[in-house]
């Protein structure tokens, strides 16, 4: 390289034929955690390779070399033309240094430069949490050129292989699956011209298993546990109050916890339904231990009416001595109705339960595996 005629400031082929320079880009992804649905970001480590070529660091038919190697490695990137790419939707991200910089520049004889770096990566992600938690989410990997338009630098992905992943990532992370990925180009549009960039788009599936063992089992226990009202005499007024109210604020107090770890959205998600059906049945098994209670202890009341008073007023001309028994609405009900509606409710209760259950499970199951 001829330092007083090469300048790392203008990059490859501006003076020659102004083609754009060619970036080949391949990932090799790391990992991928702390995927947070509050800040909707991600934690991911990276291993960006970067190849393009430069024709004035072309050493190998220099007579003046011998025996020239394949390629050499260069420790200071401040020397040479580098490509200035940055990732859109990045939040925050860091280079890795211990113990010497994870960075590795080599310089091959046609020219050609291949750029590897270690990065970690906090990400945006936009989550649409309607189906939480059978959810599937999609998050990206955008990267592009910050100062040059796609007049100077073109982006394209590895032919053989764009993404790789570190082996049993796909399987290993807590609460996902890799299910799917694509990679893409783009052209992102602005005021000062239109910039080459591409995308790396991988689809995660959320494992239920976590919320079947802390919120679906346990509320289907707590509904079932309510049930066992119907079986207690109505006069166990303590020990009936005591389990309904128990189970109803046991279930608001799981659920919100589950909800703790989510941001507030204006839509309804499949855990809130989830949620508003127990508490809705939980509410209605009170209901009905006050009715039934209500009804059971009611004794019917008559009243006596004496239509022998005669009111010289009145057109009609009452005579005789005759007694109307009149009968309230509730009095019509007694305690052998109380009885058959604690029979009906031991039938009705789980037959309807079950139905929101096979309704519940089967649209959400068709929307997570038909994604």
């Amino acid at each position: 390289m001829n330092k007083e005629s090469y300048n790392s400031r203008v990059r490859p082929d501006f003076k020659v034929n102004k083609d754009a320079v060619e970036v080949d880009v391949d990932l090799f992804i790391r990992s991928i955690s702390n995927l947070n649905e509050i800040n909707m970001e991600y934690l991911s480590q990276i291993t960006l390779r970067q190849k393009w070529v430069d024709e004035r660091l072309a050493y190998g038919n220099n007579k003046s070399i011998l025996n020239p190697p394949e390629y050499f490695i260069l420790n200071d990137d401040s020397k040479i033309w580098m490509v200035d790419t940055f990732f859109p939707n990045e939040k925050s991200a860091h280079r890795h240094m211990i113990d010497k910089p994870n960075m590795l520049l080599r310089v091959y004889g046609n020219g050609s430069i291949i750029y590897s770096v270690r990065l970690s990566l906090v990400l945006s992600c936009p989550m649409y949490l309607q189906y939480y938690p059978m959810d599937v989410q999609n998050c990206y990997i955008d990267l592009a050129s910050y100062g040059y338009t796609k007049e100077d630098i073109e982006y394209k992905w590895n032919d053989e292989a764009p993404i790789q992943f570190r082996k049993g990532l796909t399987k290993s992370l807590p609460q996902f699956e890799i299910i799917n990925y694509t990679t893409t180009t783009c052209e992102s549009v602005t005021k000062l011209g239109n910039f080459s960039c591409l995308r790396f788009k991988f689809s995660l599936k959320r494992q239920i298993g976590y919320y079947l063992l802390h919120l679906f089992i346990p509320s289907i226990l707590l509904v079932m546990v309510s049930w066992i009202s119907f079986y207690l005499d109505p006069n166990a007024v303590p020990g009936r109050v005591t389990l309904g109210t128990v189970t109803l604020l046991t279930l608001i107090a799981n659920a919100n916890g589950i909800n703790s770890k989510l941001p507030p959205v204006s839509y309804i998600k499949a855990i809130d339904i989830w949620i508003l059906f127990c508490v809705v049945f939980l509410f209605t098994a009170l209901v009905e231990f006050a009715i039934t209670c209500f009804l059971y202890n009611r004794k019917p009341t008559y009243t006596l009416v004496d239509k022998t008073e005669r009111n010289h007023s009145n057109i009609e001309d009452r005579e005789g001595n005759s007694y109307n028994c009149r009968m309230k609405f509730f009095d019509r009900f007694s305690g052998n109705n109380a009885k058959q509606i604690e029979c009906m409710s031991r039938m009705v209760f789980p037959i309807c339960f079950l139905l929101f259950n096979v309704f519940f499970w089967t649209y959400y199951s068709e929307q997570r595996y038909n994604y």
